[in-house]
């Protein structure tokens, strides 16, 4: 019973600490904005789940599915980020090492973070419950709500994997390496990798085949089977096309009625056997995880430490004069205001000193390679540039929260000015110095506008990086909001294209709606700096 108390304890605390942050609430409004953009007008000839050429009449089974699949494709690429900062929270605020001092478990202390997880994850699931019923009223295709159709889908599929994506950042933040930013971006490509070329091929690409129905984590391949059965008996040349990427058809698609699969028992068990996996993955979490112990934060800790002991010489105690307050000089001259390049030169030591070397690998391998690469060669080689850097990018506006340093920083001579612009300038600077080759490859090919784009990128990125780290306090935010940004860009759509990597982008004048964007971000970035400021 003390154990289900502890247990009890832990999850409502972490919980409530959650809820009064505005991340998962992000992410909530961003599942409520995916509901109505996959489940467009019905006179629309653009869907975001279509078979082939068709679509399902709007009653409760299709949008249904369409929500399940929602909630266990995308929805975890975003639900992640919020989340992944539970032991990491601990860590910092130091109350790690009070815990590591009383009688709870490793397996129980993660059990506990999981469980505040799931319950943080629930609450999007209930959003999106919500807004499958007001999504099937809005579009009035068909009125007559059915309550199984409508929620199975959403909850059967949803849950286990919600529990899945709590138990994966336990295991991130319990791995030294995948605890940062490496971690995050390596989930992000992760999950896209695994949807697009192990669970359902050419997803993005807008070709998968026939599926084969099975027993998979998400639990999407009988769904999306039985809606290929469908289409194949309304055509007998259906080639299994399925489609959740969005595509514009130049026409009104057909309409099938689709009324839904049965979610039998044996489904309904399946499911709560890939739950109770997820509790497994917890429990062997806890053999890595550190419990807060420095002994076992990494050999590189305890090296540092011996080097110390070895190189710093014993304390000795030497009789110095005691001064008193009232022998110091007083202040009389005012103080010297801050040089803004000798900011930025400090700026630009934070954003490269100490580096990992594998990020620099990353940085000539990327550069090598865009330098190499033939002209018109696709995606990924040419944007890989834009992409190692994302990394640095993200510590901007975020420092000061990060190492407590607010009251430090908003004590010294006119602190906006100084340390907002340094931070701003040494970002761009960056990002010149990473998009040099294909800029400079635009310059002698003649390319004016592409250069022009290239200039603006690297004025948009760091302005989007300010204004989610000031306003956000952190850097998973503009990590996973740039990593979406540049996938799409990568993968083709030009009105997403900040890089101006596609030749299309700059003819259309897309980079003029990246410079207002700059230039709205830097107020954006500006005014929450000011409330940041006020606070402290």
């Amino acid at each position: 019973m003390h154990t289900h108390h502890t247990l009890f304890h832990l999850m409502r605390a972490d919980f409530l600490e959650r809820v009064r942050r505005p991340g998962i609430w992000l992410v909530a409004a961003l599942g409520v904005g995916f509901g109505v953009l996959f489940l467009p007008p019905t006179d629309s000839q653009t869907l975001m789940v279509a078979l082939g050429p068709w679509r399902g009449v709007y009653n409760s089974a299709w949008v249904g599915i369409v929500f399940g699949l929602l909630a266990v494709l995308l929805l975890p690429l975003f639900a992640f980020y919020p989340i992944k900062n539970s032991i990491g929270r601990d860590r910092q605020t130091r109350v790690g090492q009070i815990i590591a001092t009383t009688p709870v478990s490793r397996p129980l202390y993660l059990l506990g973070k999981w469980l505040s997880n799931l319950a943080v994850l629930i609450i999007l699931l209930l959003a999106l419950s919500v807004m499958a019923l007001v999504m099937q009223l809005w579009r009035g295709e068909v009125t007559a709500v059915q309550p199984l159709p409508l929620l199975a889908p959403l909850w059967l599929l949803g849950l286990p994997v919600m529990a899945l994506v709590a138990a994966l950042a336990l295991l991130f933040e319990s791995v030294p390496l995948l605890a940062g930013g490496v971690g995050n971006v390596l989930y992000f490509f992760g999950w896209l990798f695994f949807l697009n070329n192990i669970l359902l091929p050419g997803l993005f690409r807008a070709q998968v085949g026939q599926i084969a129905p099975g027993t998979d984590v998400l639990g999407i391949t009988r769904p999306v089977a039985a809606l290929q059965t469908m289409a194949a008996q309304i055509d007998p040349a259906y080639s299994g096309h399925f489609n959740i990427a969005g595509a514009n058809y130049g026409r009104i698609p057909s309409v099938v009625i689709w009324q839904g699969m049965d979610w039998t028992a044996v489904i309904a068990a399946e499911r709560l056997a890939w739950l109770l996996a997820d509790v497994g993955l917890v429990l062997l979490t806890a053999l890595v995880f550190d419990r807060f112990d420095p002994a076992r934060q990494g050999t590189s800790v305890l090296r540092i430490k011996r080097r110390q002991s070895t190189t710093q010489p014993a304390a000795v105690e030497i009789d110095a004069p005691q001064l008193s307050a009232a022998a110091l000089p007083p202040l009389t001259a005012p103080p010297a205001q801050p040089s803004l390049f000798t900011l930025l030169r400090a700026e630009l030591a934070l954003l490269v000193h100490g580096r990992s070397r594998w990020l620099l690998a990353a940085a000539v391998i990327a550069t090598l390679l865009s330098l190499a690469a033939p002209p018109g060669d696709g995606p990924p080689v040419g944007v890989l540039v834009w992409l190692w850097p994302v990394l640095l990018w993200s510590e901007l506006g975020t420092r000061s929260q990060t190492y407590h340093t607010r009251t430090l920083v908003y004590a010294a001579p006119q602190p906006r000015r100084a340390q907002f612009w340094a931070a701003w300038l040494a970002g761009i600077l960056l990002a010149l110095a990473a998009t040099a080759v294909p800029g400079l490859r635009a310059l002698i090919g003649g390319d004016i506008l592409q250069w022009l784009g290239i200039l603006v990128g690297a004025l948009f990125v760091p302005s989007l990086a300010l204004a989610c780290g000031v306003w956000s306090g952190n850097g998973r935010f503009f990590q996973v909001l740039y990593l979406l940004l540049w996938f799409s860009a990568a993968g083709g759509n030009h009105w997403l294209d900040f890089m101006a990597f596609h030749p299309e982008t700059a003819v259309a004048g897309i980079p003029f709606g990246f410079l207002a964007a700059a230039a709205g971000l830097v107020t954006l970035a500006w005014v929450g700096d000011a409330s940041v400021r006020r606070e402290a």
